[in-house]
């Protein structure tokens, strides 16, 4: 039986980024590489200025390999004490299995610190090197490539345009309020409610708060919940809205989305909750009214304003207020979203009108449940219906706003 080719990446992670993930990818592609492992680095002794602590730097490569094809996230070098050393690595990596064939994946400048490894002659042994430029200016050093493959390297130089990212720019550009296109959502929304790299954190709590939804979401919904809190964010930005109140609505909006049912409707029932049957029989709908309990009593929030966005994020109600609004779509919009007919067209509307996204969208689903000869919740119903009221005023102003200026034109 073949062995498994497995690419390692190892580093600091300080943020992960961009480069990190198309270089996995590419040498997943060229090197059929059956998948990647990354590898942060822990706490050394002699902490780095501007390392931030392993755990967050662990949690942010973790939410990137989340739905990544072949890509996870090890805790290997994070758990284990002392001074941490490659071969040492390696050799475990081996020792628990066997039928491995590793591939270790490099920068050029890492190419050329080999000899300064502990034991390098003997981490030849353990991996193949997978190296990627890292400029397009000269060539690789032949002499010092050739002195590397006698002492037993086997070196292989990736097909990649290079191009060098640089993580100390990207940690200035979020100490200076830029948002740095390098990272992923989900990275750059972590940074910013945890307080990292010099940012200011939005959450009070946000260890506590994170650790909680961590605990009781699957990968994939606390993956969601994330990338719903930096949509919210943006869109708060946009309309004027409180910030820190929409990270934390959009952030909690599904905290108890992975409850058995059972234990929703024990809630809905202790806090004599006023939901429908249909609702009260259903995860999809019983999560929100159960959410915003769960919020109050678990994480402390006692902001009404955000309970009631949590609240009504499933099927919406009438007299939404901007905050509502705001997690609605965020929910429906946010980037790992898989695309619907309306999702583009929501997303645009989100930018310019709360109340003309949210009445497109509602409007949509309203058309797909018809479609689908399904029913359709009595307070999604109203809500459009209210929604369509609003624009119709909207309208109104506007044609008399016009018509104002032809007269005074005349």
């Amino acid at each position: 039986m073949p062995k498994q080719r497995i690419g390692i990446m190892g580093g600091s992670f300080n943020p992960i980024h961009e480069r990190h993930l198309e270089l996995a990818i590419c040498a997943m592609k060229e090197q059929k590489l059956d998948r990647v492992i990354f590898l942060p680095t822990g706490n050394p002794p002699h902490k780095r200025e501007g390392l931030e602590d392993a755990e967050h730097r662990f949690e942010m490569t973790r939410l990137c390999m989340i739905g990544l094809p072949k890509c996870s996230a090890s805790r290997m070098e994070i758990d284990r004490e002392g001074v941490i050393y490659t071969v040492d690595t390696l050799t475990r990596m081996l020792k628990d299995s066997p039928d491995l064939d590793l591939y270790y994946i490099i920068g050029e400048d890492t190419l050329l610190d080999l000899p300064n490894w502990r034991k390098p002659d003997k981490v030849f042994t353990l991996c193949k090197f997978l190296v990627c430029r890292r400029s397009e200016d000269g060539e690789p050093d032949q002499e010092n490539l050739s002195l590397l493959e006698q002492r037993g390297a086997r070196l292989t130089f990736l097909q990649m345009t290079p191009m060098d990212t640089s993580a100390t720019e990207i940690r200035s550009q979020l100490a200076s309020g830029i948002e740095p296109t390098a990272l992923r959502p989900q990275v750059l929304e972590y940074i910013r409610i945890m307080g990292l790299y010099g940012t200011k954190t939005s959450l009070e709590h946000a260890d506590m708060i994170y650790a909680k939804l961590k605990q009781s979401l699957s990968d994939r919904r606390l993956l969601h919940s994330v990338l719903v809190a930096a949509t919210a964010r943006k869109l708060a930005a946009i309309h004027g809205v409180n910030e820190n109140q929409a990270v934390l609505a959009a952030l909690l909006h599904d905290c108890a989305k992975c409850m058995p049912l059972s234990e929703m409707q024990k809630i809905a029932k202790e806090n004599r909750l006023l939901v429908d049957k249909e609702t009260m029989q259903s995860t999809n709908l019983l999560h929100g009214p159960v959410g915003a309990v769960v919020a109050q009593r678990d994480y402390g929030i006692d902001d009404q304003n955000i309970l009631a966005a949590i609240r009504c994020h499933t099927v919406g109600k009438v007299g939404m207020l901007p905050l509502d609004m705001i997690v609605y779509l965020s929910d429906k919009i946010e980037p790992s979203r898989r695309s619907y007919p309306a999702l583009e067209e929501v997303r645009r509307l989100s930018g310019s009108s709360l109340i003309d996204a949210i009445r497109y969208s509602m409007e949509s689903t309203l058309e797909y449940i018809a479609a689908q000869k399904s029913t359709i919740h009595p307070d999604t119903m109203r809500a459009a219906q209210w929604l369509g009221r609003m624009a119709a005023k909207k309208n109104a102003v506007q044609q008399n706003k016009r018509s104002e200026m032809n007269e005074r034109t005349n």
